[in-house]
């Protein structure tokens, strides 16, 4: 069985690609770019964490707010 990535809302994302919450009407995210912050669930949803279900590569971007090198 395959280890499923998951993250709380409000923790950094650390790779673009599609999230899904773990409640059962499964709500979808798209992260564009690493590094922005993982939304609040939709209102109503019982979800606890969002999880990866399309994903690229880990990046290595600063999280969103952090000063540019």
């Amino acid at each position: 069985m395959a280890v499923v990535e998951t993250h709380e809302p409000g923790a950094y994302t650390p790779r673009a690609g599609l999230y899904e919450c773990d409640c059962t009407a499964g709500h979808l995210w798209r992260i564009d770019l690493a590094g922005h912050l993982f939304p609040p669930f939709p209102p109503g949803c019982s979800a606890d964490r969002w999880r990866a279900r399309e994903v690229g590569a880990i990046s290595t971007a600063a999280p969103e707010g952090s000063p540019r090198p």
